[in-house]
C-alpha cells in the first residue's frame, strides 16, 4: 500500500486493520523518526519493554536475514502484539524484509525507517506492493505543513503570531521535522503562555540569515542579476542551506510577485499591489517586488512557479545531484528576467 500525502494523518490516526508492516522512507530523518513514534504508540504503552518490543539495525539484517521475521514471530510477554522497529539505510534490509513479509504477522506489527531511499527503490515498492504493508514517503515539509506545525504547537500555550512573522518562520524552518519542531518550541518559550510573536521574534530567534540568504537569491533571479544570484547561491550553499528550501523559499517569492501581478490586472498600481498581499511583505522586500511587477507578467510567473515545482519534485525523487537541478533552475529564471528587462 502507498500512503498518498493526503491520507498520511488519517493513517498515522488509525492505522488500518490489515496493514502489519509499515515502511518510513525519504531524506527528512526527524519526520521519518516522528511518524514512527505516532504508529509505535499504537501498539505499545512502553516502547522500552524489551519483553514486547524488539529493536533491530540494518547491519543485522543484513548478516542474519531470517531476524526480522523471527523477531516478529517472537510471543510477546507483557503485550498482545510484538512491536518490531528497525532503523537502517535501505538497500541492506531488502531481503530481510521480502523474507518477514511472508512470515505470520498477526500478532506483530514492524516498523521500518529507511534514511537512504526514494519512492523507486525496490525496498519502496516492496512494502507498496504488499497488500499487509504500507509506505510512507518523508520528505521536507511544504509550507502548509510548517504551517500546521506552527498553529498546533503554539496553540499548546494559546500564543499568537503575526501574519508577517508566521510568513518569515515558514521560510526560515522546513528542511528536518525535529528541527523544525524544536525551534518553534524555542518561539514558544520564548513567548511564554498567552504571548506573543512579532516578526522581529522569529527574525532574531530563529536567524535571519538564512531566510535573507534566500530572499537574495530569488531576488536575484526575478531582477535578472547573474553575477548576483552566483553569489547568493555560494553563500546558501556555504550556509548549508537545502536545496528543497532554497526552491520551496523561491517558489513563495515567485508566487507572491504573481498573487500581486494578478492584483495589478485589476487596476492597482505595483506599490498598492505588492502591500495588498497576505500575508503582508516585510517591508525591506517590498520595493524590489515593486520594480520586477514591472518586467515580470502573470503567464510569466506561473511558468516560473511551475518550474520551481518541478525542480523540487526533482531533487525529492533522487538520482542527480540536488544543488546542480537547484541552480540550473535558478540560472534559467535569472536569464529570463534579464532578458524580461531588456
Amino acid at each position: 500500500m502507498k500512503v498518498a500525502p493526503r491520507q498520511i494523518q488519517s493513517f498515522l490516526s488509525a492505522i488500518p486493520t490489515p496493514i502489519r508492516a509499515t515502511l518510513l522512507h525519504g531524506s527528512d530523518v526527524g519526520l521519518i523518526a516522528e511518524r514512527a513514534q505516532k504508529i509505535a504508540v499504537h501498539f505499545s504503552d512502553d516502547l522500552d519493554d524489551v519483553f514486547s518490543v524488539t529493536r533491530l539495525d540494518g547491519e543485522t539484517l543484513s548478516s542474519d536475514p531470517a531476524a526480522l521475521g523471527d523477531a516478529a514471530e517472537a510471543l510477546a510477554m507483557t503485550a498482545t502484539c510484538r512491536l518490531v522497529l528497525v532503523r537502517g539505510r535501505g538497500t541492506e534490509m531488502l531481503e530481510s524484509c521480502k523474507l518477514a513479509l511472508t512470515r505470520n504477522l498477526e500478532n506483530a506489527f514492524i516498523i521500518v525507517e529507511a534514511t537512504e531511499t526514494n519512492t523507486r527503490h525496490a525496498l519502496v515498492k516492496l512494502f507498496e506492493t504488499t497488500d499487509h504493508a504500507a509506505a510512507i514517503g518523508c520528505y521536507p515539509d511544504e509550507a502548509r505543513d510548517i504551517g500546521a506545525l506552527l498553529v498546533e504547537v503554539l496553540a499548546k500555550d494559546n500564543i499568537s503570531i503575526s501574519d508577517d512573522a508566521r510568513a518569515a518562520a515558514i521560510l526560515r524552518l522546513g528542511s528536518d521535522r525535529a528541527a523544525t519542531r524544536r525551534e518553534i518550541e524555542k518561539l514558544a518559550l520564548l513567548a511564554g503562555p498567552d504571548g506573543s510573536l512579532s516578526f522581529e521574534d522569529v527574525s532574531i530567534n530563529l536567524g535571519d540569515s538564512g531566510t535573507l540568504a534566500i530572499s537574495d537569491i530569488a531576488m536575484a533571479a526575478a531582477d535578472g542579476k547573474v553575477d548576483a544570484l552566483e553569489r547568493a547561491i555560494d553563500k546558501a550553499w556555504s550556509e548549508q542551506q537545502a536545496s528543497v528550501t532554497v526552491l520551496r523559499g523561491s517558489q513563495i517569492y515567485f508566487r507572491q510577485l504573481l498573487q500581486a501581478a494578478r492584483a495589478m490586472r485589476n487596476g492597482n498600481s505595483a506599490q498598492q499591489a505588492v502591500k495588498s498581499l497576505r500575508p503582508p511583505v516585510h517591508f525591506r522586500l517590498q520595493d524590489s517586488l515593486a520594480s520586477q511587477l514591472r518586467h515580470w507578467s502573470p503567464d510569466a510567473l506561473m511558468d516560473a512557479v511551475n518550474r520551481l515545482q518541478d525542480a523540487e519534485l526533482t531533487v525529492k525523487t533522487g538520482g542527480t545531484s540536488d544543488t546542480a537541478i537547484c541552480a540550473q533552475t535558478l540560472l534559467g529564471l535569472c536569464l529570463r528576467g534579464r532578458a524580461f528587462r531588456g
